[in-house]
């Protein structure tokens, strides 16, 4: 068994490090292929929005609680959630956002903003963008004043976990790198005062061969160091850069250089291997454009060296890392499967030990019951104070014994909780979840129509709040908002409670009814909407929790129906139901 454990958190740091270095990749290549500023941050924010999957990310500038304005260059948002609309505008530093940028500023990594954090969540964020949860970090480019990289989360109030806070860190070091990077560039072409400082700070190297004719090539500091030399320790010339090229890597890399020579105007873009003095092998991206002569060859080409070494033994650690997974996820699933086969016999003996017991204590309770019943209605006028007493005794008892079967029964369904259930106010989660739907579907508070008291029900709050969330929110989004109102129905008896949520939209095919509480299934009709696909299956899975379960009925004249029924079990501390 420490065996088996033992394999299984490796499997599960493997897989964490793989996501890792699988996200990192992604956002290296997002750098790697834009040359311009704006749409390389663009496409990196794109993909930090979907790796992890929240409502707004962005990048404000400068991240500076002196400064008096600020700009938001670059803004990526789902279409429920839009942004500050003030894409490179002048904004004013607001009370608050000093604080905020303060804390990013001195923090050593991710900073998260809630309504618990020190300072709280800026009510004006609440207000304007609907934020619930808010994680940030400084960027500090080579070049000008630190930047705020920020993620959003609208939806919900989200818990970032300490994997997420590592991969949001390594997001923005890489956009970071390659925003220094393009900044320098850019920078450089602007103005050619800056040029010195452009070359001195940029992690690539640079370099320029004016006359193609000639051997002669300039190379910027950084490109000595790539290439293995100390600045100015050589005359730079192509038989030098050559020279240091892998011996496997020189003919087709000379052949691709002639090539182009031959056909200038085009770009350049090769990865080699590069030898350096001590033997170490390094990986070069060489990059660059030319220009032609009248005859069409190119006579100048200039461009840039960047280090990909690391990408390399990312790439390297990925194929690995994939390597001993599936060897891990193997062994883990035999396992797992000798595992689950051994849990499912024991279930399944449980479950018909429960019944067997259920059904032998049952079956001499009922004639017990019974002929009580019978001999109080045939014979209790004959019959003393005390010996009625007893016989109404004996049937309390008995309905007693038969409860304490039902309790007993109830609670080897119900998977062990950290803290037991208690009661909960329904109406008051129903008020709360319908007051966080307005931020998403603003007729929601108008919409939405409660037709019955709903009963209060023993069980965890935040499984309550899903319930609700998930039922309400399915009505309004597929639904649609022009087809009556969602109404809201609760009820109790027979020791069960239900409750039910009624639209009035186009309905769900008889044939897919079956299918729509499964995981990921959405069904013709949704498959174009938002959301995940979860939401139904975590309520089925809830109600089978408590005891239940959860279906579809048709609505009369047109729609759904979804009905949730529970076990209507008691809380001990409070006593009763309420």
């Amino acid at each position: 068994m420490s065996q088996d454990r033992g394999n299984g958190r490796k499997g599960e740091e493997a897989a964490e490090q793989l996501h890792f270095l699988q996200c990192m990749d992604r956002i290296n290549q997002v750098i790697h292929h834009y040359d311009d500023a704006e749409q390389m941050l663009g496409k990196a924010l794109e993909a930090v929005l979907e790796i992890f999957a929240c409502d707004r990310v962005w990048l404000s500038y400068p991240c500076d609680p002196r400064a008096a304005i600020y700009r938001i260059p670059v803004e990526v948002t789902r279409p429920e959630y839009p942004g500050a609309h003030a894409r490179d505008c002048e904004l004013p530093m607001k009370a608050g956002a000093d604080l905020i940028c303060a804390r990013a500023l001195a923090a050593p990594g991710a900073v998260v903003f809630d309504a618990d954090s020190d300072p709280p969540l800026a009510p004006a964020l609440i207000r304007e963008f609907g934020v619930r949860s808010q994680l940030l970090i400084a960027i500090r480019p080579r070049v000008g004043q630190p930047w705020l990289f920020g993620m959003h989360q609208c939806s919900h109030r989200r818990v970032w976990t300490a994997q997420e806070q590592r991969l949001f860190e390594g997001a923005a070091r890489r956009i970071g790198e390659g925003l220094s990077t393009l900044l320098l560039l850019r920078n450089l072409r602007e103005s050619q005062e800056r040029f010195d400082l452009a070359v001195a700070g940029s992690r690539d190297g640079l370099w320029d061969w004016p006359d193609t004719d000639r051997e002669d090539l300039w190379w910027s500091p950084r490109t000595f160091e790539l290439l293995g030399y100390a600045p100015g320790e050589v005359k730079p010339s192509l038989e030098r850069f050559m020279g240091r090229v892998h011996p496997e890597d020189r003919s087709w890399a000379q052949a691709l250089l002639d090539d182009h020579l031959r056909q200038g105007g085009r770009s350049l873009d090769v990865q080699c291997r590069i030898l350096m003095p001590g033997g170490e092998q390094r990986w070069l991206r060489v990059r660059g454009m030319s220009l032609s002569n009248g005859q069409g060859r190119a006579r100048r080409l200039s461009g840039s060296l960047q280090d990909l070494t690391e990408d390399k033994r990312t790439e390297e650690e990925l194929r690995r890392y994939r390597e001993q997974l599936e060897e891990l996820v193997a062994a883990r699933t035999e396992a797992l499967r000798k595992s689950n086969a051994e849990l499912e016999r024991a279930n399944q003996e449980l479950e018909a030990f429960a019944y067997s017991v259920s059904h032998d204590l049952r079956t001499p309770l009922a004639p017990i019951i019974g002929f009580a019943e019978l001999l109080q209605v045939r014979y209790g006028a004959s019959l003393d104070e005390r010996a009625r007493g007893m016989l109404a005794d004996i049937m309390a008892q008995g309905e007693k014994m038969l409860r304490l079967i039902d309790d007993l029964l109830n609670l080897a369904r119900i998977a062990h909780a950290k803290e037991p259930p208690r009661l909960v106010r329904a109406e008051e989660v129903f008020v709360e979840v319908l007051r966080e739907l307005s931020l998403e579907f603003p007729e929601a508070p108008s919409r939405v129509k409660l037709l019955s008291p709903l009963p209060s029900i023993c069980m965890h709050r935040a499984q309550v709040f899903q319930l609700f969330s998930n039922l309400l929110g399915n009505a309004l989004r597929y639904a649609g908002p022009q087809t009556g109102p969602v109404e809201v129905l609760g009820a109790r008896g027979g020791g069960r409670l239900r409750l039910e949520v009624r639209d009035h939209g186009p309905g769900i095919p008889a044939e897919e009814r079956e299918r729509i509480f499964g995981v990921f299934y959405r069904g013709e009709g949704g498959k174009q909407s938002p959301g995940s696909g979860i939401g139904l299956a975590i309520v089925a899975k809830i109600a089978r929790h408590y005891g239940g379960s959860a279906w579809l009925e048709e609505t009369p004249g047109g729609g759904c129906t979804f009905v949730v029924e529970v076990i209507d079990d008691l809380c001990p501390e409070e006593g009763g139901k309420g």
